[in-house]
């Protein structure tokens, strides 16, 4: 489960800015929440809105960097090796401000995994990491305890992590001490880069991310009887008009020793005694994408994991995507508590029947081209009063009460 998410210094996000996961003490829809056995409540989903070019997609990609640099700054280091190559960090610090541009990013998060709660975070630029920190907390402590601490590449480790130590002395400039110390196997570091291995990104604004995912078939389907009996359930309660799913093994026309499939969706005939089937790559654009976010869905509802998605309503109807909001929502499906982190411009569900107060953020961005993040519960009106609970979230929104919606000038696309 994620608590909080702290970036500085990346792309647009200049100043430091927090994605915080901590419920608030407002009474709306109470089964919203995740509670754990302290009795601290969190949010199940968060819902960024914003102008294009807010800032918005740039959230979720500093959480997929951070996410990509946890996984594989080891592996990156070995093959930088191999090509007697010594290239850069692939990071983006805010380039619009001198000062900034040449200063280093930081990366923050609070996590809980195995009901135990974690902080860490690493500071680096394009040439080396400068800090890194683990700190743990048992369920019900106070005090966090230090794992480890990190500058430059000195490493003190602390009690817990005494068995890594000895692995201090083999870290490099690009190397994160966490990466290093989970692949020979050190427990408490291998469960915290196992967190972010398993929680999810999917980037619907990216037409290659997009493509790859559109010709992807999961195992699932092929393996699992229940899966293929649930992502039927799935499109017919979309009103997709499929009546089921056919997966056949496909012709082997090269030399490839691994088994191919072929999906083939069902419909009914016209006189409706038949169903007529066709190759699933011939549905609509919007009906391939559910098929392939239900894999998401699937992984996160069932697992417990944390799913960012960037343009969850591309090509999909808004009450679509009030249907997905909802299965996370419902404590009936989501059991396992994940959560849904996504960005939209979708304002069908900007309502208080769906959200909180403190599930609504907003990314917007100045006229320096600094973004910044917030959340609905947190923003004061000029008046320096709060937005109440019985406002009309949509209306307002649109209205530009709020900001975080794009300012439109008078321009003329042809000349007199």
């Amino acid at each position: 489960m994620l608590i909080q998410f702290n970036l500085k210094n990346y792309k647009s996000f200049k100043e430091e800015i927090s994605l915080d996961m901590t419920a608030t003490s407002i009474k709306e829809h109470s089964y919203n929440l995740i509670e754990d056995s302290s009795g601290n409540k969190y949010l199940k989903i968060a819902a960024i809105y914003g102008a294009n070019a807010s800032g918005k997609s740039n959230l979720i990609d500093a959480f997929g960097f951070m996410r990509y640099f946890v996984l594989r700054s080891l592996s990156l280091e070995d093959e930088d090796e191999k090509r007697n190559s010594n290239p850069t960090i692939p990071i983006s610090s805010f380039a619009f401000d001198t000062a900034t541009k040449n200063k280093p990013s930081e990366f923050e998060v609070f996590l809980v995994h195995n009901n135990v709660e974690y902080q860490y975070g690493f500071v680096l630029d394009q040439d080396k990491i400068y800090e890194e920190w683990l700190y743990s907390k048992k369920p019900k402590g106070k005090n966090y305890y230090t794992l480890f601490e990190r500058l430059g590449n000195k490493v003190e480790c602390g009690e817990k992590m005494k068995a890594a130590e000895k692995f201090a002395d083999g870290i490099s400039d690009k190397t994160l001490f966490l990466t290093l110390t989970a692949k020979t196997k050190i427990s408490v570091s291998k469960k915290v880069r196992d967190w972010f291995r398993n929680n999810m990104i999917i980037d619907f604004g990216d037409v290659v991310f997009e493509s790859l995912i559109s010709n992807r078939i999961s195992p699932e389907i092929v393996n699992n009887e229940l899966y293929k009996r649930k992502i039927e359930e799935f499109l017919v309660a979309a009103d997709t008009g499929i009546q089921g799913i056919v997966v056949e093994k496909a012709e082997i026309t090269d030399n490839s020793k691994e088994d191919s499939y072929e999906i083939f969706s069902q419909h009914k005939m016209k006189d409706g005694k038949e169903l007529a089937r066709m190759p699933f790559s011939l549905e609509s654009s919007g009906t391939i994408k559910m098929f392939c976010l239900f894999d998401f869905l699937w992984e996160a509802l069932n697992n417990g994991y944390v799913l960012f998605v960037d343009e969850l309503n591309a090509k999909l109807h808004p009450l679509l995507v009030r249907y997905i909001i909802n299965m996370f929502h419902d404590p009936d499906i989501n059991r396992n508590n994940a959560q849904l982190i996504y960005t939209t411009h979708d304002t069908f569900t900007l309502t208080r029947d769906v959200f909180r107060r403190d599930e609504i953020w907003f990314a917007q961005k100045d006229d320096e081209g600094t973004s910044r993040l917030f959340s609905l519960i947190q923003y004061k009106l000029d008046d320096n009063s709060k937005i109440r609970n019985d406002a009309s979230f949509d209306k307002d929104y649109i209205a530009g009460r709020y900001g975080a919606i794009p300012v439109l000038r008078e321009f003329k696309l042809l000349e007199e």
